[in-house]
């Protein structure tokens, strides 16, 4: 329609392109389609539903699916067909009876009671009237009051979807009325699996370790990976890779926290000081280095036989650290001081020996930072020599 107006190509986002149009399309969240699908068949469709869990894992999706199955003609196994006339009134949104409303937006009682007052009238066009909220957790308490007889009492004629990411502020008393469903964040692997469909039906170069590691930085979310997918296809013509991805999300490779990790085992505080100096240099964001340090410590003390206790007390540091630099403005000098503060407990527990052995490995460019950190210091003793 907007390309038709405007006589202009309109670009689609990769995740508005490849949104599920049937239950069967949508990714990591089999049970709850499962439940909904069997509703639908059998005709025991409640009146409210509560979808709540993380961002971009399938609430407003599966919501409007919902919408199409309650109204469509000739539903199939619970799925709607999406081709007779009222699936393609609401795909198209054009139909009246399928309201959208953001609760962020429509907080207040006003548009509460609007909505209240209009739930009474029968459906326009359809055979039943859908109200899905998003944020349904940002309405005022006098807006969910206003909602309680609605849902204690609603027309046979409606079916209201509230969705949400922070389900513990929505009132009991609401949360009593509706049939609750808790979205799981999407495993890796299905995200990994549908970015390689998507990239391969849309002609993107990207090797399966950059798919991997945009699965991975999704943290369960697929619009998340969808739209790292379309960003870096934006980034660069070529074949995507990890090292390219690691560029353009200002990330560095696992080898750099192994190293790194390893400089805190050892009490390297040099060489500690100048991987922090290539970071800030290469402009890389500290707070997620310190997040997938932590990952990389987590993943270490689950699967690998090492020093636990001196595992658990890196993770403690470095979870204090994290803390304050996101309260922080200067947060290089929070993660030296942190860190160099973490080390000298750690020799107080008796957890690094005193005397230390430089690390063996270290990052090249850190090393090309502390180098030119040391000609810095080194250029005032020349000059004082010199004079005297």
């Amino acid at each position: 329609m907007i390309q038709q107006l405007t006589k202009e190509p309109y670009h689609i986002s990769l995740y508005r392109r490849y949104r599920p149009q049937r239950f069967s399309e949508v990714v990591g969240q089999e049970e709850i389609t499962r439940t909904l699908r069997n509703a639908v068949m059998s005709g025991d469709v409640a009146h409210a539903y509560l979808f709540s869990g993380e961002r971009g894992i399938g609430k407003t999706s599966i919501a409007r699916i919902l919408s199409r199955a309650v109204n469509c003609h000739s539903p199939q196994d619970g799925e709607p067909c999406n081709t007779c006339a009222n699936c393609k009134t609401i795909m198209e949104n054009r139909s009246l009876d399928i309201m959208e409303i953001d609760g962020a937006s429509n907080r207040g009682i006003d548009h509460i009671r609007r909505l209240r007052d209009e739930v009474a009238f029968a459906p326009t066009d359809l055979k039943t009237k859908v109200y899905i909220i998003d944020e349904v957790h940002m309405l005022t308490n006098e807006a969910f009051n206003a909602l309680l007889k609605t849902l204690e009492e609603p027309p046979p004629h409606v079916v209201f979807i509230f969705a949400t990411t922070e389900p513990h502020k929505v009132p009991r008393t609401i949360i009593s009325r509706c049939q609750a469903f808790d979205f799981r964040k999407i495993p890796q692997g299905k995200i990994a699996s549908l970015l390689s469909k998507i990239a391969e039906a849309e002609e993107i170069p990207i090797t399966s370790e950059a798919i991997s590691l945009i699965a991975k930085r999704a943290n369960g979310g697929m619009r998340d990976a969808e739209v790292m997918l379309e960003q870096a296809a934006s980034y660069s013509a070529e074949e995507i890779t990890e090292e390219l991805l690691l560029d353009m999300l200002g990330l560095v490779g696992s080898e750099v926290h192994e190293e790194f990790l390893r400089a805190i085992e050892n009490g390297d505080k040099k060489e500690i000081l100048a991987t922090i100096d290539s970071l800030v240099d290469r402009g890389k964001d500290l707070e997620t280095f310190l997040s997938d340090l932590v990952a990389l410590v987590r993943d270490r003390m689950i699967t690998a036989d090492s020093d636990t206790a001196r595992d658990i007390a890196i993770c403690r540091g470095l979870l204090d650290v994290k803390q304050e630099i996101f309260r922080s403005l200067d947060r290089r000098i929070i993660l030296e001081v942190g860190l160099l503060s973490l080390i000298e407990e750690m020799k107080k527990e008796g957890l690094i020996a005193r005397t230390t052995k430089p690390t063996a490995k270290r990052d090249p460019a850190a090393r090309a930072a502390r180098q030119k950190r040391e000609e810095k210091e080194e250029e005032p003793r020349i000059d004082r020599v010199q004079e005297e």
